[in-house]
């Protein structure tokens, strides 16, 4: 891996911290993306001092707004070369309903909209690298049924951070799944995990009260969690694999909506709409046509 560039959302903290630091003793060149610069610069000069590696730079950018991820992916553009590796990794549970400033809710802009949005607009970067590789952070929570449209129209009153969750993470899936099978052929694969469950504050206190004092206990450490998307960044075993999702560094089959083709694209279809994105910024893409 050494000399491979990877960027890593949410880098600054749990799975995504542990994965760029496992990543940089490899000597990889790592890009961290983090939405808070005084926690993203103490991520990158804490994985500096302990493995020795300087090849380590931070992009600050709020994933939850639109024009900061088309800003972002516009710094990339001007700077790097290639993109080896794209760990969409940034994600969150909220227990209140809360709109984006794009006007979508929270859960489903930073899990999905995002991801969907970042990896399209590098996707140029990661087709030269000539193996790219796409890693979408996914769950083991998941819809059984699945309406686009429900997606963006949630309300306060009916609000479920569980459930807005379940339903992010299932569109993570989809999008995996069609754009695996449409990009097959560049050379860049696509693929999701489920990390376990890492013990986080967050997760914490979006549990019932009764259960907190065994989640420590019951969890995993984000060390643990990093395994799963450093297998998937840098095992030589997957190789070419795409389209699938891993769970304890094996594919294992996610819910049966998941895999609905028609509903991947239509999905898809509206994913691009929400995002602004056109389909003639990528017509060298046969499977976007």
């Amino acid at each position: 891996m050494e000399g491979k560039t990877i960027l890593i959302t949410g880098a600054n903290s749990g799975i995504g911290f542990a994965t760029a630091r496992n990543l940089s003793e490899q000597g990889c060149h790592i890009i961290l993306v983090c939405r808070n610069e005084k926690r993203g610069e103490e991520a990158r000069q804490n994985i500096i001092d302990t493995t020795g590696n300087r090849e380590i730079e931070l992009l600050v950018a709020d994933l939850s707004s639109q024009q900061d991820i088309r800003r972002l992916a516009e710094q990339v553009e001007e700077h790097y070369s290639k993109i080896d590796v794209l760990i969409n990794n940034a994600g969150g549970v909220f227990g209140q309903y809360q709109v984006s400033e794009d006007g979508f809710e929270m859960t489903f802009a930073v899990n999905y909209l995002a991801p969907f949005l970042l990896s399209h607009l590098l996707l140029d970067k990661l087709k030269v690298s000539g193996s790219g590789r796409i890693i979408n952070i996914a769950s083991v929570m998941q819809d059984k049924n699945f309406n686009p449209d429900d997606a963006i129209n949630q309300t306060s009153s009916s609000y479920s951070g569980m459930q807005a969750y379940k339903t992010a993470k299932t569109a993570v899936l989809m999008m995996t799944y069609y754009m695996g099978k449409r990009l097959a052929d560049s050379g860049i694969t696509v693929n999701a995990l489920h990390p376990g469950f890492i013990y986080t504050p967050q997760a914490t206190r979006m549990s019932p009260k009764l259960f907190r004092p065994l989640m420590k206990l019951f969890s995993k450490n984000p060390e643990q969690g990093a395994a799963r998307p450093v297998y998937l960044a840098a095992s030589s075993e997957v190789k070419g694999v795409t389209g699938e999702f891993f769970k304890d560094n094996k594919t294992e089959r996610t819910s049966p909506v998941s895999y609905n083709e028609e509903l991947q694209k239509i999905l898809y279809t509206k994913s691009m709409q929400w995002t602004g994105l056109k389909t003639d910024d990528f017509t060298e893409y046969e499977w976007i046509r």
